[in-house]
C-alpha cells in the first residue's frame, strides 16, 4: 500500500465511523431557562453522551427529534409531540448536577423508545394499568445508563476535563441501589410480589418506591443478558385492549424478533413462577 493511502485510509474510516454514530443518535435540542449555571450547550453535551449509551439499541428510533425544556413539572415526557413532530421532555434539575441530568433523562428517553405514546392516548384503563411496568423499566434504563456513563466518561467524556466526573455517575447509582425501600422482602418471590402489590400498582402507576423495588430485582437480569435492553423496543409496540398483565406481556413477547424473546421469556417466567 502506498504510504499516502496508509495515512488517509485510516482518517477516511475514523470519519465514516464518526459519522455513523452521529446519524444513530436522536437530535436533541435544549431550550434556553431554568438550568441555572447549566448552559444549554453543555447540557445538550450530557445528554447525547445519554443517547450514545443508549441509542445503539434502538435503532428504529435513531432519527427521533427530541426538545427538552425546564419544568417543575418534569421530568416527564409530553404527549402529544411539538407540530413539527418532535418529542417533548421536560426535566427537573439544574446547574452542573450532570448524574440527575442523565439520570432524569435517560428514563424519560426510555419511555420514547418503548412506545409510550401507544398507551398514552386515550387508553383504556386495561393498557394504561400496566404502565407500573413500563415506569419500571425505564428506571432499570436509568441505572444502566448511569453505570455505563461512569465508564464512557472515564476514557471519552463529551468535553475537556469532565473525565473527573465520571465516578460521580457510579456513585450516584450506588446511592440508589442502596436505599432501604428499593430492597424486595426477604425470601419473596417476584411472582408473590406482584400477586400482593397488584391492585396498588394497576391504580397508580407512579408509585415510586414500588416501581423502585421491582427495578432493582430485574437490574442484575437485564446485566447479565448483554443486549437485552433493545427488546425494550418492542414494548407497547401493538395497540390492543388486553386488559390482564399475562396477556400485555405476552403481546411484547410476540412482538419481539426472535432474538430477544429468549431474554422476555425469562423475564415473563420471573413475573409467573409459582
Amino acid at each position: 500500500m502506498r504510504p499516502f493511502l496508509r495515512f488517509v485510509l485510516p482518517v477516511w474510516l475514523a470519519l465514516i465511523c464518526l459519522s455513523t454514530a452521529v446519524e444513530a443518535r436522536p437530535s436533541i435540542r435544549v431550550q434556553a431557562g431554568g438550568w441555572g449555571a447549566a448552559g444549554t450547550q453543555d447540557i445538550e453535551a450530557v445528554l447525547n453522551s445519554v443517547a450514545d449509551a443508549l441509542m445503539p439499541s434502538f435503532p428504529d428510533h435513531a432519527s427521533a427529534r427530541i426538545v427538552v425544556a425546564f419544568s417543575n413539572a418534569g421530568p416527564r415526557v409530553l404527549q402529544p409531540k411539538t407540530s413539527d413532530g418532535a418529542y417533548q421532555v421536560l426535566l427537573n434539575v439544574s446547574d452542573a448536577r450532570w448524574d440527575q441530568f442523565a439520570y432524569q433523562f435517560s428514563h424519560e428517553l426510555c419511555h420514547i423508545v418503548s412506545n409510550f405514546e401507544h398507551r398514552d392516548i386515550g387508553a383504556t384503563p386495561g393498557l394504561r394499568s400496566h404502565q407500573w411496568f413500563e415506569e419500571t423499566l425505564c428506571e432499570v434504563v436509568s441505572v444502566v445508563t448511569l453505570n455505563r456513563l461512569a465508564s464512557s466518561w472515564q476514557s471519552s467524556p463529551p468535553r475537556a476535563g469532565w473525565a473527573e466526573y465520571a465516578p460521580a455517575f457510579r456513585r450516584y447509582a450506588e446511592r440508589l441501589l442502596a436505599s432501604d425501600h428499593r430492597r424486595m422482602p426477604m425470601q419473596m418471590s417476584m411472582a408473590s410480589w406482584y400477586r400482593e402489590n397488584e391492585r396498588s400498582l394497576e391504580a397508580d402507576p407512579y408509585v415510586r418506591q414500588k416501581n423502585e423495588a421491582a427495578a432493582t430485582a430485574l437490574l442484575k437480569l437485564f446485566e447479565s443478558n448483554p443486549g437485552s435492553l433493545a427488546s425494550l423496543g418492542y414494548l407497547n409496540a401493538e395497540t390492543t385492549t388486553q386488559r390482564s398483565f399475562a396477556a400485555y406481556l405476552a403481546s411484547w413477547y410476540d412482538c419481539c424478533p426472535e432474538s430477544q424473546r429468549p431474554f422476555v421469556r425469562q423475564l415473563i417466567s420471573i413475573f409467573t413462577e409459582a
